[in-house]
């Protein structure tokens, strides 16, 4: 089978030669032994190794042309500030952050910082969306429509389509609705209060958030993909109940996987820890993968048994901890990680690999542990 068939095959559960690894790499700070320096230098490092992977295609929400933003810095009692004035026919969204130095994005003082970005939420000192007021602005930051995203993504989609043919991978578009938005636009315990105190506000929010987002999921639909990641990092019981999972982010899951059903694409949710609690409601979706599923911490050691029995005809892409295994265990007890995944998830309907990317400072030993215990267990 080639990769895509290999893949696409375990994402449904189907038969396949055999069980596909993947493992990813960060972006600016990969490992010293990643030496790739595209998207066509990778699949090629890659099909070099015998490794499965796939290319992925953004659908990217940017704001209107009409949205002007500020930005600006500046240093106080030794602590730096950024400053981002949002200017929009609507009005202004004023926001002010910690510029730590472990932020790459406040590295290019000319650059605007964007808002969906996992290092915002412990730096709020201003967030964006102070009240009601400021939820008409949203319609330009977040606009439904924008001929320029558009053109990006028919351009983006037509490069990553012609390489994904050539190396024989699926295309695989990223999907970032949801509630992840909440812990990105504020600090994390301010959204959860925010949610309780003011749900109608957030409602609201999300929803526009969540319509600009589906607008771009049915043009990478149209233009035709193999699969689809809906990011689901902060959507589970680690941040909220099953309660407030069924009235914030079910609604929209189940319309994005019936969406993605109907084009006969692939659903993939990912979510990491705080899982289990969800697994009655996750049983209900029609999505066809979960990915991400951390074996190890956040009480979920021992669970993979579990997550297969509780998610009847999904697939788990996972089985092994990147942190845990990768990062901290010895190349024999990764060895043993993965001889436990595979006996505790099977074969059929299984992608092993971390939830995470590999890490620069992780042993590189450990990862070659893991593909020789693929090797020999496949």
């Amino acid at each position: 089978m080639t990769t895509r068939e290999r893949l696409l095959a375990a994402v449904r559960c189907q038969d396949t030669d055999y069980v596909p690894m993947v493992i990813g790499f960060g972006g600016s700070n990969r490992h010293r032994n990643v030496t790739y320096r595209n998207e066509r230098e990778r699949l090629a490092f890659f099909r070099e190794r015998g490794w499965d992977t796939f290319v992925p295609l953004a659908t990217r929400v940017s704001p209107t042309a009409e949205v002007k933003v500020d930005t600006s810095y500046q240093t106080v009692d030794g602590v730096r500030t950024v400053r981002q004035l949002w200017h929009t026919p609507a009005g202004t969204l004023t926001e002010r952050l910690r510029a730590t130095d472990d932020w790459e994005a406040v590295r290019n003082p000319n650059a605007r910082i964007g808002l969906g970005d996992d290092f915002r939420t412990s730096r709020y000192l201003e967030v964006p969306l102070k009240s009601e007021r400021d939820l008409a602005a949203l319609q330009h930051v977040f606009p439904l429509d924008n001929p320029l995203d558009t053109q990006w993504i028919i351009q983006e989609h037509a490069a990553a389509r012609a390489l994904a043919d050539e190396f024989h991978v699926p295309l695989v578009a990223s999907h970032s609705a949801g509630m992840d938005w909440l812990i990105w636009l504020y600090p994390a315990q301010d959204a959860v209060l925010r949610l309780i105190d003011e749900a109608g506000m957030v409602r609201r929010l999300l929803g526009q958030i969540n319509a600009a987002f589906g607008r771009r999921l049915e043009l990478a639909l149209e233009l035709g993909v193999d699969a689809v990641i809906r990011r689901g990092w902060y959507e589970s019981t680690d941040l909220w109940s099953p309660g407030i999972f069924r009235e914030f982010a079910y609604p929209s899951l189940a319309k994005e996987t019936a969406v993605c059903r109907q084009a006969g694409v692939a659903h993939i949710y990912l979510m990491c820890t705080g899982v289990l609690p969800l697994l009655p409601m996750l049983a209900k979706l029609p999505f066809d993968c979960l990915i991400g599923y951390e074996p190890v911490y956040g009480g979920q050691l021992g669970t993979l048994r579990r997550v297969r029995r509780e998610l009847p005809g999904k697939s788990l892409w996972g089985g092994v901890s990147g942190p845990a295994h990768l990062g901290r265990a010895t190349a024999q007890e990764v060895e043993q990680a993965v001889e436990k995944a595979l006996a505790d998830c099977g074969r059929r309907g299984f992608i092993l690999g971390p939830g995470v990317v590999f890490r620069n400072y992780w042993p590189w030993e450990n990862l070659e542990a893991m593909v020789r215990a693929w090797r020999r267990l496949r």
